[in-house]
């Protein structure tokens, strides 16, 4: 019998807005299990200093973009030695979101910093060996097995059905901060087609300002049949900075 290949799918953190306790929780859970590969999909930063909805605002513009860095970093590198430490082989992967984007979007403004502040310099992704997709930019899609990964695109009222619909494939994503799916009538034996948003461990931003939303902090765990590429996955939720693991475990 093959060993699965399994999979944590990690989603929006936008720091500075990170919820660090429930981060934490999720990195004693990291320290319990042998993960093959984690994959962060997007919005890890959240670079509301550059963002043109906070123009004007001196506080938002004020904040510096190395001390962002600094705190992603500091959590990559943290997120890289625990999972190294039960299997030296892991793998990671960095899509980009519309927040990471909005980078791109300031240099093309700005050409003379050029090459200083992109995301993959100011998180030393080579150095950390961490595998760069440009999901919002460029639509790249990240596939394992049967299963795809994006950051998403939509915030419709029914948006898993809209990635389903217009992808075609088994896709899950991020962006939104909810936690939706979506399954697709086929015919045939093994033809689930399915879409799912995996929430986001942030805490609420002050744009929000306590309006009622649906945002649901959580994760995924994958396990995949490294022959077929057909897997079980289950979404986690977070509650007061804990949950209860897959493998039927409470972390806090």
């Amino acid at each position: 019998m093959n060993k699965a290949y399994k999979v944590l799918v990690i989603p929006d953190v936008h720091v500075p807005y990170q919820d660090d306790m429930s981060l934490h929780a999720l990195e004693k859970y990291m320290a319990d299990n042998v993960f093959d590969e984690v994959i962060y999909i997007g919005d890890l930063l959240d670079f509301g200093q550059v963002s043109k909805f906070n123009q004007g605002s001196p506080k938002e513009e004020s904040h510096k973009l190395s001390d962002d860095y600094k705190i992603a970093g500091k959590i990559l590198d943290r997120h890289i030695s625990i999972i190294k430490k039960n299997n030296k082989k892991a793998k990671f992967t960095l899509l980009e979101g519309n927040h990471e984007e909005r980078i791109e979007r300031w240099i093309a403004k700005n050409p003379q910093v050029e090459d200083m502040i992109e995301v993959s310099v100011g998180l030393k992704l080579g150095e950390r060996k961490v595998n760069w997709v440009r999901s919002w930019s460029k639509g790249e899609l990240y596939k394992i097995g049967k299963a795809y990964f994006s950051h998403g695109l939509y915030t419709n009222q029914y948006h898993a059905q809209k990635m389903v619909n217009n992808f075609g494939v088994n896709i899950y994503y991020g962006h939104t901060h909810d936690h939706q799916s979506f399954s697709k009538i086929l015919k045939g034996k093994d033809k689930t087609v399915e879409g799912m948003s995996l929430g986001c461990i942030c805490d609420e931003q002050s744009y929000m300002q306590g309006r009622p939303n649906n945002w649901q902090q959580g994760f995924g765990v994958f396990n995949f049949d490294k022959d077929t590429g057909f897997y079980n996955m289950s979404f986690v939720k977070i509650f007061n900075h804990s949950f209860i693991s897959p493998e039927g475990k409470f972390y806090k």
